[in-house]
């Protein structure tokens, strides 16, 4: 499938980036946001479920669609194209893992040194309504806690983080931060958004330093993001996209493969760094004591 001198260059890398999209975790049946949009939710508009003023609207609403996407995310198990890419990490390989992807599917396959650019539906924060905080004299009181705009007047100073983490996106009313009573959505971006500065930092460095990126399942629609793997093909660095259906990024890379992340990242993923581990006798002997 892949020419072979590149073969042979891939045995030589050992600064690997996997940029991953909703393919790579479709293919462990969380529908793509594409696809919610068409199944259950046909009749709701993203700009309702999805965004700061839509929470600030109705937030019971918005909690309650997020509660059905990750009651899909929590039966949802990574596929062989997450624990292709958690191996090759380790072997001893640095790989770093840039998702779009919301589902935590990366670390629960092994993976270590994963950015969540769009953040974890997992996860939850506090909602932070800057229009009505600032739409007040007083400045807002932050939270110790979960560093929200407090809706009490004095924070619990008994809540701890155990309180906080305890609690999850499930169904029923909307939480609140146990200390300062401000309420909780999950820790995602949302349309109108900004992604947070350090993810995107994290993600321009690893750009920079890797000699291989990967892109997965990924549409390479929306930047930042997309813009990833054009970056690493100006540096020098080389670029195979994984994706059924290639992007227009597959007319420029060293190599497209138009597979599942699943059918493909194991073999091709089998090829990376094989020359640099035979030129290290630890590495080696770790890779022959892991096998015994």
């Amino acid at each position: 499938m892949l020419d072979p001198d590149l073969i042979n260059d891939l045995r030589n890398v050992r600064d690997v980036l996997v940029f991953t999209g909703a393919g790579i975790s479709a293919e462990s049946g969380i529908p793509t946001f594409r696809d919610r949009m068409t199944g259950l939710w046909v009749h709701t508009d993203p700009m309702e479920i999805a965004t700061p003023m839509a929470f600030r609207r109705n937030p019971q609403r918005v909690w309650d669609w997020h509660v059905h996407l990750a009651d899909a995310v929590r039966v949802a198990l990574p596929n062989a194209g997450h624990l292709a890419i958690a191996k090759l990490e380790q072997r001893g390989v640095k790989v770093t893992v840039i998702t779009q992807n919301i589902d935590n599917l990366h670390q629960r396959a092994g993976s270590r040194n994963v950015v969540e650019l769009h953040g974890n539906l997992l996860r939850l924060k506090p909602f932070i309504d800057e229009d009505a905080a600032f739409a007040v004299k007083q400045p807002p009181v932050i939270c110790p806690l979960c560093g929200g705009h407090a809706a009490w007047d004095t924070c619990d100073p008994c809540a701890n983080h155990a309180d906080l983490a305890a609690i999850q996106l499930c169904s029923g009313p909307v939480p609140h931060c146990p200390c300062c009573g401000s309420l909780l959505r999950p820790d995602i971006v949302w349309f109108g958004e900004m992604l947070a500065p350090e993810a995107i930092e994290t993600a321009w460095n690893a750009v920079e330093s890797c000699e291989l990126l990967i892109s997965v399942g990924a549409s390479l629609e929306v930047e930042p993001a997309a813009s990833l793997p054009w970056c690493a093909l100006d540096k020098g660095a080389w670029v195979i996209e994984v994706n059924p259906s290639p992007t227009e990024l597959a007319r420029y890379c060293h190599a497209s493969i138009a597979a599942s992340a699943a059918d493909v990242l194991p073999g091709l993923l089998d090829q990376v760094a094989i020359g640099s581990m035979l030129d290290d006798p630890l590495n080696t002997f770790k890779k022959w004591f892991i096998a015994k």
